[in-house]
């Protein structure tokens, strides 16, 4: 607990509504917050001294023992395929030409080469992401990663092995700024070692032997890794030997033994799920009820109905009008949850604009919001805000959210 709370204070946009996205299955979240997830927790490990590629492999390592994967979203997403896995004389092979449907936000999946040999099976996998580093700065860490957990949930050994050969990713987002680098001539120098050089998709393509429908995009230039740059705290590899960094598309090497099969690949994740529902789920609400109360203290609101006003935990915040505004507003959020609020329910209040001709409930709330952010002046001096316990955002014409920080007791005296 204490661990991640260091990471969640890293950064006050890790509120208590995030983390409930985080935590509740089905909760929508946006690819700028899966972004700031993962690249605020990349930068934590670093500074802990922690590789991020170990830590992914510690992932893997839990998901393979059904220890740390949510059973029935993932069951769920095999659901078209069960009939699928039942019926392949390659469950590792599937698990690979599945992932488009799977993934839905790669595209342009292809299968470049499909070849066995000696019983090992070698396939050539390109995919791209259409809008690179939109849910992650760096990502190859993290679907090599989902890849590599497939064949493992479906009851079938891992793969051999799995390299990337060709990365969306340019070669200075690779690095994570964990090491300077620099552009001379054409080349890629680290200090005083070259490191890499320019080079084009086609010469990538080449190499491997593969054609290429669009034509233009083997023109496009990116940099070949001419040696292995690792972090100097961590460890880490950075840039890796061979690969293609800033290509049009991403190019996955990978090698297993052919035709490996099971006669139950869903026998452990239906297990799973029926452990998770009835085993593991109080311990893990648990936790995140004690995390969520880690992370902020409660606080206390009370409407004095004797002098029209607002106290926040036992000191004045407001009073007459925008003390009713909160007032009516907390009412409601407590009742229902409710966060959001449209204006015309405040203009047909009478004790909040008594001319409905004239209602000005606009000026109000912003004096509203003015003393919950410590803007409003207080005997001639700005007040103290109460933002980190809770906010009004005016996100929309002709209404506003109550965005909750924290656990919020109401009451009225």
């Amino acid at each position: 607990m204490k661990d991640i709370l260091t990471l969640l204070r890293r950064d006050s946009r890790f509120d208590t509504k995030l983390v409930n996205d985080l935590f509740f299955e089905g909760a929508y979240m946006d690819e700028s917050s899966y972004r700031f997830i993962l690249d605020n927790l990349v930068s934590w490990l670093y500074d802990r001294g922690e590789n991020p590629d170990d830590f992914v492999e510690r992932i893997v390592k839990r998901c393979a023992d059904f220890e740390a994967v949510p059973a029935r979203g993932v069951l769920r997403s095999y659901l078209p395929f069960i009939s699928q896995f039942y019926q392949t004389k390659d469950v590792r092979a599937l698990c690979l030409e599945i992932i488009p449907k799977r993934y839905p936000f790669l595209t342009h999946f292809s299968v470049l080469s499909d070849k066995v040999e000696s019983g090992m099976r070698n396939m050539h996998i390109s995919f791209r992401f259409e809008t690179p580093g939109a849910l992650v700065s760096n990502p190859i860490r993290w679907i090599l990663g989902m890849f590599r957990v497939g064949p493992l949930l479906l009851n079938t050994p891992a793969y051999e092995q799995m390299d990337i050969i060709a990365t969306q990713t340019s070669f200075i987002e690779a690095l994570e700024n964990r090491v300077p680098a620099e552009m001379r001539d054409g080349n890629v120098f680290v200090g005083d070692r070259l490191v890499g050089r320019t080079a084009t998709f086609g010469d990538c393509l080449d190499e491997l032997g593969f054609e290429w429908e669009n034509k233009p995009e083997r023109e496009v230039g990116c940099v070949l890794a001419l040696e292995d740059v690792r972090d100097a705290k961590t460890n880490t590899l950075l840039l890796r030997k061979g690969c293609y960094y800033g290509t049009p598309s991403n190019i996955l090497d990978v090698r297993f033994k052919a035709n490996v099969i099971t006669q139950e690949p869903f026998l452990k994740l239906m297990s799973s799920v029926v452990k998770q529902e009835f085993a593991a789920w109080q311990p893990i609400q648990k936790a995140q009820e004690q995390l969520l109360g880690a992370m902020s203290d409660s606080v206390e609101v009370i409407y004095y109905k004797s002098d029209d006003s607002i106290s926040v935990n036992n000191k004045h915040l407001m009073r007459n009008v925008p003390a009713r505004i909160l007032r009516n507003l907390l009412r409601e959020y407590m009742a229902t949850g409710r966060e959001e609020y449209e204006n015309r329910e405040f203009k047909r209040d009478p004790s909040i604009c008594m001319d409905p001709l004239r209602p000005n409930f606009e000026s109000r709330l912003n004096r509203v919001i003015a003393h919950i952010n410590g803007t409003a002046e207080k005997d001639g001096a700005p007040g103290e805000g109460v933002k980190k316990f809770f906010e009004i955002e005016r996100h929309r014409r002709g209404g506003f959210r109550f965005v909750p920080k924290c656990k919020i007791i109401f009451r009225e005296e």
